[in-house]
This record gives structure tokens, sequence and C-alpha cells, in this order.
């Protein structure tokens, strides 16, 4: 059944609300609208539904209890939906990226451009800058703030991040902020006194694991030991230490430390065996996430990236896998996907900075280099690092008020909200997917030297769009849509980066 604009044009508008719709298959429908509810209509439903002939009680109270359909509450329910589902808006960075050096002991394939050699101390941020920093973040409006020690080795400098820690829990006593810190290490560096001193105060901890020992050594060179024999000591000592010391999660069950893949061509076909390492360990899920073009040269991209196709094929496959595993009773997630489950099916956003729109640059987090320099996310400081300076927000400097004024108040910030912001831009706001697709400036700046989206060259919004044609298919399988909401239920996807 073709599209009929003349019936479209007499669509019951004083009754149904807008929506956004696709032919989701030969005899289906999908709508959605901008409280991100959604609905499978036949192709018979779906001429009934605008035309006002809808004889399916069941399919009207379905329709009407998802905000499709007005009635007299119409307006005050969707406001209040709309501003709970966009709560992330009403605060100002909440996550900020402290870049304590840039050196590293490794030398990763794909961020070879960025580390710096690990005895050039003077790439280290120094306690003076620490504490202009931290001075800086305590202006941010946001109650609820994730200090997260990135890039490249913070372990490297170990009483910058200490100095952080301990600071930090002093002004946030008096401020009546909540703190959490974050930990981003390769943790070959670690040792049983600073595992101590991290569980202690409750620091989170990620790594890098990609997969078993000959590729993981191989994208993930370091000269003076097995990188992944260190990192799997390293992950089941530390679960190990949760579990002996108590330490539990949001639901009450044992922590655990996070792990993350790096998935370079030579993944692809090892689906199931870079699963099981991970169920190996101990770890509850794995985020698979498609190569970055951001910072390795042209020659290593092309010899460690790979199609939109090539990476949909091994997502598919890593995904049936691990409803298979659940099936047979082995609790474990993807996190992508759950990211996009929770936008769909429930209340709020899970506010995770990579899927969102506006996106977190500047008004959710920003990034404090080494060198006083602030920039408007992580993403743009490694950009530095190819001599792309367009984004630095600001220098830390002793009037700390003033800096955070400057950033939250400029043209920069503005422009960054502007431009990932998907409402104005055509085709995205159109799309069916509208309500949980982003956009990324710096994915756009390194792709096409345009922060401003071109969707019909968008490959990542292609791959959303995959991505989500699968997962909302999935949805009709009352089996799935249990194990999805098990899913949600299970850990707090509110996570930021």
């Amino acid at each position: 059944m073709t599209l009929d604009l003349n019936k479209i044009k007499k669509l019951k508008s004083d009754k149904i609300w807008f929506f956004r719709f696709k032919k989701f298959d030969k005899d289906n429908y999908l709508i959605t609208n901008d409280i991100w509810e959604y609905s499978f209509l036949t192709s018979q439903e779906f001429w009934d539904f605008i035309s006002w002939k809808i004889n399916s009680w069941d399919k009207f109270t379905d329709l009407e209890s998802k905000w499709f359909i007005k009635n007299e509450k119409y307006t005050n329910e969707m406001a209040i939906k709309y501003a709970t589902k966009n709560h992330f808006l009403a605060y100002w960075p909440s996550l900020h990226i402290l870049v304590t050096t840039i050196r590293c002991n490794h030398k990763c394939l794909y961020c070879h451009a960025s580390a710096g050699n690990k005895e050039a101390k003077w790439l280290d941020m120094t306690l003076e800058t620490a504490k202009k920093v931290l001075d800086t973040i305590f202006y941010t409006s946001s109650e609820d703030i994730i200090i997260e020690f990135q890039w490249w080795e913070p372990l490297l400098n170990w009483d910058v991040f200490k100095y952080v820690v301990e600071e930090w829990k002093i002004k946030a006593l008096h401020l009546a902020k909540n703190i959490r810190f974050a930990l981003v290490t390769n943790l070959t560096l670690m040792d049983e006194e600073k595992l101590d001193y991290i569980i202690n105060n409750g620091i989170n901890i990620s790594t890098s694991l990609d997969w078993d020992e000959l590729l993981h050594n191989e994208n993930r060179i370091f000269k003076n030991w097995n990188s992944f024999e260190k990192v799997t000591y390293w992950i089941r000592k530390i679960n190990e230490e949760y579990e002996k010391r108590w330490i539990k999660n949001t639901v009450w069950e044992f922590n655990k430390i996070w792990a993350l893949l790096t998935v370079t061509k030579n993944a692809l076909p090892k689906y199931k065996e870079i699963i099981d390492t991970y169920i190996a360990l101990w770890l509850d899920w794995i985020f698979l996430r498609s190569l970055n073009p951001y910072w390795f040269a042209q020659s290593d991209l092309n010899k460690l990236s790979y199609s939109p196709e090539e990476f949909w094929e091994f997502y598919r496959n890593s995904l049936d896998y691990i409803l298979d595993l659940n099936s047979r009773w082995v609790n474990f997630r993807e996190q992508l996907s759950s990211i996009y489950l929770a936008k769909i099916l429930n209340q709020k956003d899970p506010n995770y900075l990579d899927e969102r729109s506006p996106c977190w640059a500047c008004i959710g987090q920003l990034a404090y280099n080494y060198d006083w320099n602030v920039y408007t996310c992580d993403e743009w400081r490694m950009m530095s690092r190819m001599w792309i300076n367009d984004f630095l927000a600001w220098e830390v400097s002793e009037n700390p008020e003033e800096v955070y004024e400057n950033i939250i108040n400029s043209e920069l910030t503005k422009t960054m909200v502007q431009s990932s912001t998907i409402d104005w831009l055509p085709w995205y706001n159109e799309s069916v997917y509208k309500p949980y697709i982003w956009i990324c400036p710096i994915y756009n700046y390194k792709i096409l030297w345009n922060i401003y989206s071109n969707y019909s060259k968008d490959n990542r919004n292609k791959l959303e769009n995959i991505i989500l044609n699968y997962l909302f298919d999935k949805l009709r399988n009352t089996e799935n849509l249990n194990l999805f909401n098990k899913w949600l239920w299970k850990d707090d996807i509110t996570i930021c980066k």
C-alpha cells in the first residue's frame, strides 16, 4: 500500500498528535512520537488510525496510552513526559574529564598519534594546575559530579591522582555535591597498594580488553610485558576484591570492573570467542562500539577499520549469540543495545553522553588537559594532538568562576549545542528513529571537515538505523521484551561515558 498524500492531508489533527513513521516490513508500520513512545501497526491499522476509523478497542487504548491520540489530559501529560525524558537539559556539566598526563606505557595502534612517551614527565598535570581545575569544576550547577581520570595512563601521575581525590572529597562535603570518581587505566601499573586505595575511595575502574592474547597484544603494544596477561590478571583480582570486601552495585549485586572492547577488523569474525573471553573473566556485559576515526593515521585506519555493513554483521552475530546465551540462563548483556533500549523502554533518557541530542560537549562534559587548556569534550581535546585546536573552550586561571562563566556563555558552546541538535536538521528530524539517535560534531568534522552533519554521508547514522531496526524487530517478541526489561532493571543505565 503506497502513501496517499490526500489521505495524510485529511489526518485528524484535533485527535491525533504529531508522529513519525516508516514502513517497517511488508505488512507493518512503526510509529514514534516526541516522548519516545512507539507502536507497530498493520497497514490497515495505520490507515484506519490516520483516517480516524479505528475499530479495535485494544489498539485504540494502546495508542491513547502512548499519547498518539489526544484526550483532555494530553497537554499537561505530554509536557511532564517530555521534561522527564529530557531531564538532562536542566543540568550543566556533570562529567569532568581530567587528563593528569598524556604519557603512556603502551603504543596502541588506534591511538598512537596522541600518547606521549612514558618518560616525558613534562606532559604531566602539575599540582598547581590540578588545584585550579578543581576550583573551576566547583562552579558547575550540577549537584552530581563525576570526575573521570582519562587518557592516557593516569597511574603514571599517581601523586596528582591522589591529590584530586582527597581535595575534591573535602570540597564536595562542604558544597553538598554528590561526587563519583572513575579511572580509565590499562592496569599494567596497578599494584596491591594502589588497588587498595582505589577501592577504599569508591573509585570505579574501567580498562580495555580486545579479546584474546594475540589480538589484544597486537592492538595494544606493550614492550615491557604481556599486556593481555597483565590486564586479565587484574580484572580477576579486582572482581575478587569486590566480592571479598562485599562491595555491591546499585541493585545489590557484587560490583564488577568495566572492560571496553575496541573493535578492529581482525576482531570481526571472532565474536563468539570475544564474548566467551569476557564471560570467563566474570564480566557481565560487553560494549560493542565501532571504531572512531579520530586519532590515528589514515594508513592505520585503512588497516584497522571496516565498513558499516561489516560492523553490522559482527554486531548482529554478537547480539544473536548473546540472546542465545541468555536463553540458556547465562546472564550477559550488550551495553550499546542496552542504552538504546533504555531510551525506548524507560521513562527517562539514560544520559549516556555519547548517544544524546544535543550532545555532551560543554553542557554535559568538559575536558581539562594537563596543560591548563579546557576543551568542549575529550574527543576535541584528542584532536588538539592532531594540531586542530579550534575547540579549545578556555584556559584555567586564577579566577575559576570567570573561566566557567566564559565557557558556558561562549559562542563555542552555543555552536556545539546547535550543531548537535537533531530537531532542526533535515532528514534527521523526519526519521522515525529521531527520538533515539544523535549526531557528533567531531565525527562530522573529521569525515567532512564540517561540524554540521550531512545525512547522505553519515555512516554512523546509517549504522544506528540498522541497529535500531534489529532491536525494534526483536521487541515484537514477548520473550525478548521481557529479557530487555531485565537488562534495564539489572543495572543502572544512567551512565555518562
